[in-house]
């Protein structure tokens, strides 16, 4: 295949693709048989794996460079198309759930395959096909105004992410000057955001209440495939962060204090772990790409091949830059079976952190799509997904001199220490969107008080010295999950459970860990939570006493 910059991208024609859904459904009713009814199956889903792919290129062009107008215009017409095509897709599964054939498809792709498809069922109707236009028309408009947002700062033009950069600096001075700076940036699209996440939050939960939802809650919860479990066990997972994790990420900050030499913490402070300064990769773009080839040959023989098919494709946008969407992610084009990562290299060590963990999403999408049948089943729901990409960053802590040099001492405490300490923000942001979702009618200010609350609960240290808009909640809207994934964040502090286990595990037995994660990875999204959890010998979060345990693997690392 081709580099990604020469894929030709091909408007998805979706007015004849609904017409030939529409003959395909008919088609399905009328097979007098399962071989029938497979064989129209399987030729749908060629065309949907088509459409699906110029889809994300469309997707990652347009997060690429938010100002493309073209790529807008694209995204635009395929937000507006795309709930209807929804809505036959789950025609068509209709008519393969009430066939008599439905043993046989059990069979062959699988019981949690068919579960998702009785679950579609409760999630689309064509009572909510223009609220759901209109959700993504405002995620675009939010993704568009954060990306869009800088300053000037020390004779730069900065972006949110390039005044990271600045918050790590070994001068106390310039890190509290970029942390004001970041905030009143924040402060100065705030009254745009604010005004984005009304609208979402009224639209959210007025859909979950035409399908007969009681709230969004409710709603979000399946939709995100969260089939085995519900908020009350979420709850019971955070009441264990706040009793075993929030203290000792109270004694890491203590220590750090000390370290730095610093009476009081403040924010500023906190992404400094060392006073002569954290540890930074060595290298430039192409130079990180080529010791995480390096990397990923010797780690194992999967990874290497995974690896250099991203590298030689160029699967990749890392380099931050003016009018690019923040934050990073991984996804997958399935006529090519191939991931892509997307991230926004700024200097420090989360450009390592990325290569590790959008890599372990890329990994697994590579791995499973070359073992299962539907490119749809490639990806598992997203609490087993995070543990794919956060036990990766693990594995790969071997080979930190190649990209941190004599300080990889540093990187490799700093790493686990800051997985160890953003779980309290984790389930800080779950508990504050539960919040909002209970009672939708809140205001901004409001919110912000929820904010502030909760920040007082979950992370007891965080002084903001002063920053009015900060001190009164500002603080949430930094995280574009709440606006463009709601209730996903949650995931990653679930997973990192299983990834500390598997940290733990690595220590003992290296090569069974890896057997075991590669298991994982392999069976994609072909099964449930717990039967994944159970396939990868992992405990549920859930359970009494997970936690404490699976903290125990860091405690050498870390005091």
């Amino acid at each position: 295949m081709e580099k990604f910059s020469d894929i030709l991208y091909v408007r998805p024609d979706m007015e004849q693709a609904a017409k030939e859904m529409e003959e395909y459904i008919k088609a399905l009713k009328g097979a007098g048989s399962y071989e029938e009814m497979r064989k129209l199956f399987l030729e749908e889903k060629e065309k949907e794996y088509k459409r699906s792919t110029m889809s994300t290129v469309a997707s990652i062009r347009n997060t690429m460079d938010t100002g493309d107008a073209f790529y807008e215009g694209e995204m635009n017409y395929l937000n507006q198309e795309g709930p209807k095509m929804g809505i036959l897709s789950q025609k068509a599964e209709k008519v393969i759930l009430e066939s008599p054939f439905r043993k046989q498809w059990e069979e062959e792709f699988g019981e949690f395959y068919l579960k998702a498809m009785e679950v579609n069922q409760k999630l689309s109707d064509p009572v909510i096909v223009n609220d759901l236009v209109e959700e993504s028309r405002l995620t675009q408009e939010y993704a568009k105004v954060s990306a869009g947002a800088s300053t000037e700062f020390q004779g730069e033009k900065c972006n949110f992410y390039g005044l990271l950069k600045h918050m790590q600096s070994t001068d106390r001075q310039e890190r509290k000057e970029a942390m004001t700076a970041w905030g009143d940036l924040y402060e100065e699209i705030a009254p745009k955001l604010d005004e984005i996440y009304d609208k979402m939050v009224v639209l959210r939960a007025g859909m979950a209440k035409k399908l007969g939802f009681d709230s969004y809650i409710d709603y979000i919860y399946l939709a995100r495939g969260r089939y085995d479990y519900g908020a009350r066990d979420v709850e019971e997972f955070r009441r264990q962060v706040r009793e075993v994790i929030v203290p000792l990420c109270r004694r890491l900050r203590e220590e750090q204090a000390a370290r730095l030499g610093v009476e009081k913490l403040c924010y500023y402070d906190e992404a400094l772990v060392f006073p002569e300064g954290n540890a930074v990769p060595e290298g430039d773009r192409a130079e990180l790409v080529e010791k995480a080839r390096r990397m990923y040959r010797e780690l194992s023989k999967e990874t290497g091949e995974f690896f250099d098919f991203m590298a030689d494709h160029d699967m990749f946008d890392l380099e931050t830059r003016q009018g690019k969407r923040g934050g990073g992610y991984c996804t997958f084009l399935p006529e090519y079976k191939s991931p892509f990562i997307f991230a926004n290299f700024n200097g420090t060590n989360a450009d390592v952190n990325v290569l590790t963990h959008e890599a372990g999403h890329a990994f697994e999408a590579y791995t499973a799509s070359r073992n299962i049948k539907l490119m749809d089943m490639v990806f598992s729901s997203y609490e087993v997904a995070e543990i794919h990409s956060m036990t990766m960053e693990y594995f790969t802590h071997p080979w930190m001199e190649l990209f941190f040099g004599d300080k990889a001492g540093r990187y490799l405490y700093s790493h686990v220490m800051e997985a160890l300490e953003a779980v309290p923000y984790m389930v800080c942001v779950d508990e504050f969107q539960h919040k909002v979702f209970e009672n939708p009618s809140m205001t901004a200010s409001d919110r912000r008080k929820v904010w502030k609350e909760l920040e007082k609960v979950y992370l007891p240290w965080r002084d903001y010295d002063g920053h009015k808009f900060l001190e009164e909640g500002g603080f949430w809207m930094q995280k574009q999950h709440i606006f463009l994934f709601p209730f996903y964040y949650i995931d990653y502090a679930l997973a990192q459970m299983g990834a500390f286990e598997f940290y733990g595990r690595m220590k003992k037995d290296r090569d069974q860990a890896w057997k075991d994660y590669y298991r994982l990875c392999q069976a994609g999204g072909s099964k449930g939570y717990f039967e994944l959890l159970d396939l990868a010998g992992l405990s549920s979060p859930f359970a009494e006493g997970t936690v404490k345990r699976a903290v125990e693997g860091l405690m050498e690392d870390l005091f």
